[in-house]
């Protein structure tokens, strides 16, 4: 194998690839990416994979301004980190030739001989599965599904099925949800040329955050090739220049639809970032065994209060833009309240459902879908009063 890249396309790359290849692992050969050039196709392949998901990146040669220049087909295993270390130091073009028991990279006058493993060795994640379901997605639809959902997914193994979203692919549509039983998030998209029957998977949270970092989330007119197996979830765009397979969790997924109140006794309408930066600046005198705030709702405002029995207490009032008919006040992890927030960027307002302090608050972007809850906590009865009973 030999080929010439551009050195900021090679750089990033493998960036993108190095979000795939495990951190710890006792298989040496997953910390490798393997890169094949095929020049007969016109195209280098290059693979990063941990026993849950694989990345494929391609470079194609173009006609004219061409990111890699292909001089001979063949294949090459490297060290993921360390040839990422390489490369993104270089200057100028950069030349990859493997030869019998290294690989030769260099740019200008610099050269390194790297040695790698034979590259019969790898064997990307990918699971064939006989029944499966394809649609089209916009990227930055998929990418707001992602993060809109997957931080409400448990992050103990508990229950290992709430580590995953929750896909339901049907109508036209793609659902996610996600709970670790105190919150819950839910946020639907459209798709397009779906095809085949309805079909519905567990993919894990923390393998679909690397997707969504790795997703073209600005461009509108991005297409995803999103697939629903029996087993596995694959996607990919940008002509399939990015290929992703994702392992699926086993286990039947709760249903959640009957958490979802139908309606609110109380509506409550307030800014979005005013909200949040209230939570954050309480959250610092929020007790670090419960994390806990409360939040008093009345017709004409909104206070968000912490108290440390350590440190003191802190409390910010809001304005809002519509309030409640009567004064309700209720206690929650604050720190559940920051993360929908954030989930929620881009969003300006949010509407507040409210029934009673003991039951689940909605939590909802005002011009957009999904729906978000969040579990409340009982109040602990004063001391005195606990004497007295006993």
């Amino acid at each position: 194998m030999k080929a010439t890249f551009r050195h900021g396309d090679l750089e990033k790359i493998l960036r993108q690839l190095l979000r795939v290849v495990p951190s710890a692992t006792n298989k040496v050969v997953l910390k490798h990416v393997l890169i094949e050039a095929k020049r007969e196709e016109d195209r280098v392949d290059f693979y990063a994979s941990s026993e849950d998901m694989s990345l494929r990146r391609t470079l194609f040669v173009e006609a004219t301004d061409s990111s890699v220049e292909i001089a001979q087909s063949g294949s090459c295993l490297l060290p993921a980190k360390e040839l990422h270390e390489i490369i993104k130091r270089a200057n100028g073009p950069v030349t990859l030739e493997a030869q019998k028991d290294h690989t030769a990279i260099t740019f200008g006058k610099t050269k390194f001989e790297l040695a790698g493993l034979q590259p019969h060795l790898f064997t990307p994640y990918g699971d064939v599965d006989e029944q499966v379901t394809t649609a089209t997605v916009l990227a930055p639809n998929l990418y707001r599904l992602i993060r809109r959902t997957s931080y409400a997914a448990a992050k103990s193994l508990v229950r290992p099925i709430l580590a995953g979203v929750h896909f339901v692919l049907a109508d036209g549509h793609l659902l996610a949800v996600a709970t670790d039983a105190l919150r819950l998030a839910q946020y639907t998209v459209p798709c397009e040329d779906v095809n085949g029957e309805d079909r519905q998977l567990v993919v894990p949270a923390a393998l679909l955050d690397t997707l969504a970092a790795a997703l073209p989330a600005s461009d509108d007119d991005e297409e995803v090739t999103f697939t629903l197996g029996t087993s596995s979830c694959t996607v990919s765009w940008g002509d399939d220049a990015f290929h992703m397979a994702l392992r699926a969790l086993e286990g039947t997924y709760p249903n959640t639809a009957r958490l979802v109140p139908e309606r609110t006794t109380h509506r409550v309408v307030v800014e979005r970032q005013m909200l949040l930066t209230a939570c954050e600046r309480v959250a610092i005198l929020s007790e670090a065994d419960h994390q806990r705030a409360e939040f008093r709702f009345t017709p004409s405002g909104l206070t968000v209060s912490a108290t440390s029995t350590q440190y003191g207490r802190a409390e910010e009032i809001l304005e809002i833009i519509q309030g409640t008919q009567e004064d309700i006040e209720l206690l929650c992890n604050v720190h559940y309240w920051i993360s929908a927030l954030k989930a929620l960027e881009g969003v300006a307002q949010v509407e507040i459902g409210l029934n009673s302090p003991l039951q689940p608050c909605l939590l909802r972007p005002v011009g957009d879908g999904g729906v978000n809850l969040i579990a409340t906590v009982a109040r602990s009865a004063p001391m005195e009063t606990k004497r007295q009973a006993s």
